[in-house]
């Protein structure tokens, strides 16, 4: 009896070894494998807004418009930590109804959650967009900030959903004739401004450096 219950333990023993031992070689294999939060990440993103909100200094009926935007952002960041990076980025935002066109510089910062492979997030980022053709294109400052998540693929590969709250303020939206009265003959006109506040929606791809 003494004997089988030995022979017993022992099998569990070594059952329970092999299970330890496989388990530590998984989690090593899988540890080799984890994106960490260090180097450069590049990221391509497409972006669909819906504006909340029309405010202009010219007189318009802004119920009368169905505001959308649609564009894409390209950008590079840098981690300062295992839960913070910050980049810089280029673009093209097309705005309908009322139609502008704009390229945006812009800077940015994330914060992450935890420094896992998958993480909630938070970013913010701000800039300028600029025009090449006055007559085409438009200009201004713009900003955004929201929250989204970011989830591996494979190895290096991400993609990354998020959320936000989107400002643009054009200062020079409609050359015009002045409506306060002040139209003289030498001086009949005047800039007129939009600005547009959106919720974004943006789907984007991240490739890491690191792993």
């Amino acid at each position: 009896m003494r004997k089988e219950k030995h022979r017993s333990n022992r099998q569990i023993i070594l059952k329970m070894s092999l299970l330890i031992l496989f388990v530590t070689s998984w989690s090593i294999s899988q540890g080799q494998h984890l994106i960490r939060n260090q180097g450069f990440f590049y990221g391509l993103e497409a972006v669909y807004g819906h504006a909340m909100k029309l405010h202009s200094d010219y007189i318009i009926d802004t119920d009368a418009y169905s505001p959308t935007g649609y564009g894409l952002k390209a950008s590079a960041n840098w981690f300062m930590n295992y839960n913070l990076s910050v980049g810089a980025g280029l673009g093209i935002l097309n705005y309908e109804s009322p139609n502008m066109f704009t390229f945006p510089v812009t800077v940015n910062s994330q914060t992450y959650l935890n420094k896992g492979s998958n993480t909630p997030l938070a970013y913010v980022e701000a800039g300028y967009g600029v025009r090449f053709n006055h007559r085409t294109q438009d200009q201004g400052l713009l900003y955004e900030a929201g929250l989204g998540y970011r989830y591996r693929i494979k190895w290096r590969n991400f993609l990354v959903f998020k959320v936000g709250y989107h400002n643009y303020t054009n200062n020079e939206w409609l050359w015009k004739r002045k409506v306060d009265g002040s139209a003289t003959p030498e001086d009949p006109f005047q800039w007129f401004d939009l600005k547009r506040q959106s919720i974004t929606l943006t789907v984007g791809f991240y490739y890491s450096t690191r792993y």
